[in-house]
């Protein structure tokens, strides 16, 4: 039988991307029944520390009252709440804990950590990525990282998060939509979920390249009297940086998609109809350009997907120089 403490730690792995490590406090201050009930036990996740109140396996189901007088009376002698650790709570008491703001875990199916994170949703039938399907910004934002800055492999998820700016949540579907891809398997170093591409280098861009779409959200014309960082060439422009292509008459620039919008509202540019009133072209993207790219232009691969469905042939030309020049 499997135990709450392994549900518990399994469950948390494929949420934070590494397994946890529960420690067991030492209590004597609380009440008989309580002792009883609950086993006290303290873990580090999300980057802080946890109270966990793992309720045993023989008792029943308590009602939301019941578990919100516990709450407050643990956090009274023990000096700050604990999670309360539940091996089942029915879907109707878990509404009514979560609009009393009460912390719980029912390991794989619901979590509610209002001091520092939501998950309530339903996780015993979340269907796989479906094998070929196209990646999400975030799995493909990944793979062009390992392509083109610095190799993931051998990281926990939880680096890998810090590193492509995702969150350890995230970051466990990617591994999802990857392994689904068959890009890569995983395997454990200690506590630790970590990566391993199947193949390397160009042979990994050319099995991976089918299931990438073209960054760009979205371009605009733009009035923008001295564009400037965060903004990167893209486009034609970077193309024509790299190839023997002409630039076109007005640059093309990009930002995230969330960074154009927030300095449009600043009025730090001002949108246009059309080319003729307008002084560059910019690109809102999917994904952050600045991660991949260099301090003034963006990177290879995503250029070359941003421009891949071109129907100029100058450009197709190019775009196999500038693939041939990336060094794999």
């Amino acid at each position: 039988m499997i135990t709450l403490t392994q549900r518990l730690l399994d469950y948390l792995e494929t949420v934070a991307g590494e397994r946890p490590h529960l420690v067991a406090e030492k209590v004597t201050a609380l009440p008989l029944f309580l002792r009883e009930r609950y086993q006290i036990q303290s873990l580090h996740l999300f980057g802080r520390r946890f109270l966990l109140a793992l309720e045993k396996n023989d008792w029943d189901a308590g009602s939301p009252g019941e578990y919100e007088n516990q709450s407050e009376t643990l956090r009274t002698h023990l000096g700050e709440t604990a999670v309360l650790v539940l091996p089942l709570l029915p879907s109707h008491a878990r509404n009514r804990m979560v609009r009393l703001g009460i912390p719980f875990i029912v390991p794989g199916s619901q979590l509610f950590l209002p001091m520092a994170m939501i998950d309530l949703r339903e996780r015993f039938s979340q269907p796989k990525p479906e094998r070929g399907k196209r990646l999400t910004p975030a799995a493909q934002c990944l793979v062009l990282y390992h392509l083109q800055r610095h190799t993931l492999e051998d990281l926990p998820l939880r680096i890998i998060a810090e590193k492509i700016g995702y969150s350890p949540i995230m970051l466990t579907k990617v591994k999802d939509e990857l392994e689904a891809a068959d890009l890569c398997g995983t395997s454990r170093q200690g506590r630790s979920i970590t990566l391993a591409f199947k193949v390397h280098g160009r042979k990994l861009w050319e099995r991976t390249q089918p299931l990438l779409t073209s960054p760009v959200k979205r371009a605009h014309w733009l009035q923008w009297e001295k564009p400037s960082y965060p903004a990167l060439e893209a486009g034609i422009t970077a193309l024509s940086h790299c190839t023997e292509i002409s630039d076109d008459r007005l640059p093309t620039y990009a930002l995230p998609a969330a960074t154009f919008q927030a300095n449009l509202e600043r009025g730090l540019y001002r949108g246009c109809l059309g080319p003729e009133d307008a002084n560059l072209r910019m690109e809102s993207w999917s994904y952050n350009p600045l991660l991949l790219g260099s301090n003034t232009q963006v990177d290879p691969l995503s250029l070359y997907l941003s421009l891949r469905e071109s129907a100029d042939e100058r450009v197709h030309q190019q775009l196999e120089t500038l693939i041939n020049q990336v060094s794999w």
